[in-house]
């Protein structure tokens, strides 16, 4: 979403006064209730007194100021090149280091403690060039008034996506004050990091790609895709909008009504002939978790799949699913969110269409 800052906010780097022990309380109250309450488990008193103390000290913190905390907190991962050395040895440095004596004691106090060596390198890493080349076919004008909203080094990261020629030509329609501080950032530049570079491009495709560029005559455009968005939301959430649009803004109900589309809605809206285009695009894996989802909650949508690709490979993912556990409530959301954004790239991409029918058409 471009949220077009005043030229002051936009020149200069929103200064980060926060301190080391801020910056970890932020990364774990970041991590959600659920991740963050295994690691506060294990806390002492002291420890989550700190926290508590951290985080009632900060006053407000911009989504910019989110962003760089997060990406600070992967670099320093990135300095060990995303491994660890264990063994004994090591381990023991450590925890002295960390420890009182008696919690020392008390670890080692029966024996040795066998640590994994290091840590497995990240699996079926997303391919975001698509997403890039879809950032690139953008007008430049809107490309830059996205940019101007973020802070330098962000955009540093950004531009590194692009090739030479446009990343010239962006720089050149950037406010000049921005450009030094752009240029400056891409002199020196973190490493290659696939999980910064992956946190970058998915925010540009929340932020950006899934936001229509602003024409004058794009009717109601935008409104089918904040029904697009909408779709992404809790039912009980998306819900609760629609009857507040439906009563304050009725006139725009049914174009962002007609933009919306759930998992029960594919058999209707996709095309048959699209239904290969899914499974040669999403890696299998994936699509198997997605289709233990169907089994559990959307038989219909399940068959509607399996009857429109080769008997072969149905026969296969049969096979796939009667030995897969279904997943749990808050994976499984997770995931039917995953294949929605997924679906929506493809959408915009050209690779299949989305087009719910008309009334007369459905019956």
């Amino acid at each position: 979403m471009s949220n077009a800052p005043s030229q002051t906010a936009a020149s200069e780097k929103p200064p980060l006064n926060v301190t080391p022990s801020q910056r970890a309380a932020v990364v774990v109250a970041m991590l959600g209730e659920d991740a963050a309450r295994p690691i506060m488990d294990r806390l002492d008193d002291q420890a989550v007194i700190n926290i508590a103390e951290s985080l009632e000290s900060i006053n407000f913190l911009a989504r910019e100021q989110l962003i760089e905390i997060v990406l600070d907190f992967l670099q320093h991962l990135r300095k060990h090149k995303g491994a660890m050395r264990g063994g004994i040895e090591s381990t023991k440095e450590f925890m002295t280091n960390v420890l009182d004596e008696p919690r020392l004691q008390i670890i080692y106090g029966g024996g040795e403690v066998p640590l994994e060596e290091q840590v497995p390198e990240p699996e079926n890493k997303e391919d975001f060039s698509r997403l890039w080349q879809k950032f690139a076919a953008r007008e430049p004008a809107h490309i830059v008034k996205y940019l101007s909203g973020l802070t330098p080094n962000i955009i540093a990261l950004i531009l590194r996506n692009v090739d030479a020629t446009l990343c010239a030509e962006l720089i050149c329609l950037l406010p000049e004050e921005l450009q030094t501080q752009v240029l400056g950032e891409m002199v020196d530049p973190p490493p290659p990091s696939y999980e910064i570079d992956s946190v970058i491009a998915r925010m540009v495709r929340m932020e950006f790609l899934l936001v229509p560029e602003e024409d004058d005559d794009d009717g109601d455009a935008h409104l089918a895709s904040l029904g697009e968005m909408l779709s992404l939301m809790p039912n009980e959430r998306r819900s609760s909008l629609m009857t507040y649009v439906q009563q304050s803004h009725a006139a725009k109900a049914d174009p962002i009504q007609k933009g919306m589309f759930e998992i029960s809605d594919i058999p209707v809206m996709l095309n048959r002939n699209h239904v290969p285009v899914l499974f040669k695009e999403i890696d299998q894996l994936t699509m198997l978790n997605v289709l233990s989802c169907l089994q559990a909650e959307y038989p219909d949508v399940l068959k509607y799949f399996l009857s429109n690709i080769s008997n072969r490979m149905a026969d296969q993912l049969k096979g796939e699913l009667e030995r897969m556990k279904a997943p749990g409530q808050q994976a499984s959301e997770e995931i039917q969110k995953e294949f929605l954004m997924q679906m929506m790239a493809f959408k915009r991409d050209g690779l299949i269409d989305l087009v719910r029918p008309e009334p007369a058409e459905a019956e």
